[in-house]
């Protein structure tokens, strides 16, 4: 077979998706580790993201194409009813992209979805009906508790109808959680695939040597009730002996004050480009993620992932994803109450010192190496693919 035929014969890993979030938070770099992954196999990636969507320097070779209607705006019932236009509009240039660049260009092509609402998904589903679907496969990744969702049988009703519409065996439904994968495999009745988070690469990082005279402890991210602003904003109104040579990194949109006698307080900006982003890994020792349960009873931390990857060590909310992280690796000293300040801070000077957490947090380090990397990713997606033209 010469390298024509071979590449004609390889699938085509398309990445549909409808909102950039103007750059904010994992999309950019979860795609790009895809592109990496999927170039490993010998596929070909494909990107398409809104037209006008507000992002500067779009990796190369991504394509503006879709139509850049907001689906995901706050709104009441009757104007969300409305929206059903706006995923007509989505739909078509869905189907325009499909017809023009995809449809019997390859053996198969692969349509993957991993941040969607309902009127997303049901412009995927409108698209499908107006193209050709014997080459496509349609993978869906839930990233939230959709089965507790008030809006929950709407997503069981379009699964259905999109699986459907492709071939048998062609469509898959993946999440970045074990715990999200037993409930949803529940709830939509079928397996439900644990996938890597591949966006993890933190080879840019240059991981400074611990400052014993300070510890540096960052809550990364924009500030979120779910978060935990309220608790962060506690911290930094503490004042205690404790929190001597303690610097606090958090966003200056956070509203932070500190105090005297308390932390040292430092202000950065609310969303850091990549290379500050690593800077601020780099230095912290404690990565401090009081994210709040339920809201992250499954659902996962890409930060909490980096954080691991980087052998920091993080402090998190009982009943959470990352409290049953670490758990899994017998840290259960990192899994806090935060709602006594002094004890959060004693907390922060004992972990820091004791080499046995250290120690297990290496080991976790390790493992997580291992399956939260582009390898496996690619190995996870050639085992699914390989099920589906058996």
């Amino acid at each position: 077979m010469s390298q024509d035929e071979g590449k004609q014969l390889s699938p085509i890993f398309i990445s549909l998706i409808p909102n950039l979030m103007e750059g904010e938070g994992h999309i950019i770099p979860y795609h790009k580790a895809v592109t990496q992954a999927v170039k490993r196999l010998g596929w070909q990636h494909k990107v398409i993201v809104p037209v006008d969507n507000k992002v500067d320097n779009l990796p190369t070779g991504w394509h503006e194409g879709l139509s850049n209607n907001d689906l995901e705006k706050e709104g009441n019932l009757l104007i969300k009813i409305l929206r059903i236009n706006e995923s007509v509009k989505l739909a078509k240039t869905i189907t325009n992209y499909l017809n023009f660049d995809i449809i019997n260009h390859s053996r198969c092509s692969i349509i993957f979805l991993e941040r969607f609402i309902h009127l997303q998904l049901l412009a995927l589903y409108l698209a499908l009906l107006w193209v050709p679907t014997d080459n496509l496969s349609v993978w869906l990744l839930y990233r939230l508790d959709t089965h507790k969702d008030n809006t929950r049988w709407i997503y069981k009703l379009l699964n259905a109808l999109i699986k459907k519409r492709i071939k048998s065996g062609r469509f898959k439904l993946l999440t970045d959680s074990d715990r999200l994968s037993k409930s949803l495999s529940n709830y939509f009745n079928t397996q439900v695939t644990v996938m890597p988070i591949p966006h993890t690469d933190i080879s840019h990082c240059s991981i400074k040597s611990q400052d014993i005279s300070r510890i540096i402890c960052w809550w990364p991210g924009s500030p979120r009730e779910e978060k935990g602003w309220n608790i962060i904003k506690k911290l930094a109104h503490y004042s205690g002996d404790n929190t001597k040579n303690i610097q606090l990194v958090c966003a200056e949109t956070s509203q932070v004050i500190s105090v005297n006698n308390g932390v040292d307080l430092i202000l950065v900006q609310n969303y850091l480009n990549r290379e500050d982003y690593y800077h601020w890994l780099g230095v912290s020792q404690i990565i401090l993620l009081p994210y709040n349960y339920p809201a992250y009873e499954g659902r996962t931390s890409g930060i909490f992932t980096e954080s691991i990857m980087a052998g920091k060590t993080p402090l998190v909310t009982e009943k959470t994803w990352m409290a049953s992280e670490l758990l899994k690796h017998n840290l259960p000293e990192l899994v806090i109450d935060w709602e006594e300040s002094k004890q959060v801070f004693d907390i922060i000077r004992k972990v820091i010192k004791s080499d046995t957490i250290q120690d297990k947090i290496k080991k976790m380090q390790h493992s997580y190496q291992e399956f939260h990397s582009i390898d496996n990713y690619a190995c996870v997606i050639n085992k699914i693919y390989q099920e589906t033209i058996l």
